[in-house]
């Protein structure tokens, strides 16, 4: 026996041909070129469950927020309350408005929606993870009011919408939740990378989405740990 058969053994190792390892190379880069494609899509969710409550993101332009008065209204629908939620108002020059949650609800009430209907939920200023605080405030609004609610929709903007549900699903785990997503105004779902508004938007949305499966903490429901990115002045 020779010394290099003491510390190794021959192994036979089958390779593909180059033709097959060509079209699996092909056939992997079309399934993720599809794929991607379908981001847009993916991210912009709509499932609603046609609740009695449909809260709407106060931060969205007009266009949103036209969309979702059209989608309260809708007869098929029977939406009893409409909710906004929203922090403080960061927009430039005079703010009439010091939160997004009255403003938006001032928008409903000045077309149409009678004003017992309109619910304002504004949000204290966060460091970050506004969306997922403003469910929590949603969800303290109902114990407040010894409200059991069972199911709610939420309507938010575009690629944000998919993203919207899943933190809605943490912070109200008892909740069944439904999510409309407005339609992009700049580009189209189906081909937004030929934009760089719609690159920005769903490539920005896609990592955030990401990073809230594998690594947001909320913490348990009704503790400090929830609100721990809350800046709220004593």
């Amino acid at each position: 026996m020779s010394v290099r058969s003491m510390f190794f053994k021959r192994y036979t190792v089958w390779l593909p041909q180059a033709w097959l390892l060509v079209m699996f190379v092909l056939f992997v880069g079309i399934l993720l070129f599809v794929g991607f494609r379908g981001f847009g899509f993916f991210l912009a969710q709509t499932n609603p469950i046609h609740a009695e409550y449909l809260v709407v993101e106060g931060w969205q332009d007009e266009q949103g927020l036209q969309q979702a008065l059209f989608i309260f209204n809708e007869p098929t629908n029977k939406y009893k309350y409409l909710i906004t939620t929203g922090g403080p108002n960061t927009q430039w020059g005079q703010k009439a408005w010091s939160n997004y949650a009255d403003k938006s609800a001032q928008y409903f009430v000045s077309h149409g929606i009678a004003a017992a209907k309109v619910i304002s939920i504004p949000s204290p200023a966060s460091a970050q993870n506004r969306t997922y605080l403003s469910a929590v405030m949603v969800r303290d609004w109902f114990a407040r009011k010894s409200i059991k609610v069972n199911a709610l929709d939420v309507f938010s903007q575009g690629v944000h919408a998919r993203r919207t549900r899943l933190l809605y699903e943490l912070a109200l785990p008892a909740s069944s939740i439904g999510v409309y997503a407005s339609e992009p105004e700049g580009y189209q779902l189906s081909r937004w990378w030929k934009t760089s508004q719609g690159s920005k938007a769903v490539l920005t949305e896609w990592i955030a989405f990401i990073w809230t499966i594998c690594f947001f903490e909320p913490g348990a429901v009704g503790s400090h740990e929830e609100k721990w990115g809350s800046i709220i002045s004593e």
